[in-house]
């Protein structure tokens, strides 16, 4: 899964499950056709129905044609920025300690430093496997393959 990549779901549910991943919105609409047609041609084909299950996030309980299914595109969840917060943070807990005498404390923090603080943290993410692995579903089209005039009822 990567940025801008395309997904199929059986449903307009909140939670996209599939494992299949497009690199164009086409290739998505395209295999979604192909399976609903292969599917309804033949309701009863246990590598079909799995195929539904893996690609398309549908469980097929009967044996009824099926001929839709949403696409939508993948924006991943990007790492969060939180340096100023730790910074803010840090100063409160040794003001909580040393009181006054700790006025100021990382006030001065340069762009610059609070920039290297940042790649730092986010370096440490990477290297042990921290980022999201969660993303978000965009630019959600609900298709029907009866639209399309190769398909055939």
């Amino acid at each position: 899964m990567k940025q801008g990549q395309w997904m199929l779901n059986g449903s307009d549910y909140d939670r996209w499950d599939s494992s299949t991943f497009f690199d164009t919105e086409d290739e998505a609409i395209e295999h979604g056709i192909n399976l609903l047609e292969k599917y309804n041609h033949n309701t009863q084909d246990e590598k079909t129905r799995d195929q539904l299950i893996e690609d398309l996030a549908l469980y097929p309980d009967d044996d009824e044609p099926i001929y839709g299914f949403y696409v939508g595109q993948l924006e991943e969840v990007g790492f969060p920025d939180e340096t100023d917060i730790l910074l803010d943070r840090i100063a409160e807990r040794v003001c909580e300690v040393a009181g006054e005498y700790s006025e100021g404390y990382l006030d001065d923090v340069t762009d610059e430093h609070q920039n290297e603080l940042a790649a730092l943290i986010r370096d440490w993410a990477e290297r042990h496997d921290y980022l999201p692995g969660c993303f978000l579903i965009r630019e959600i089209e609900e298709i029907d393959i009866r639209n399309f005039e190769e398909v055939a009822e």
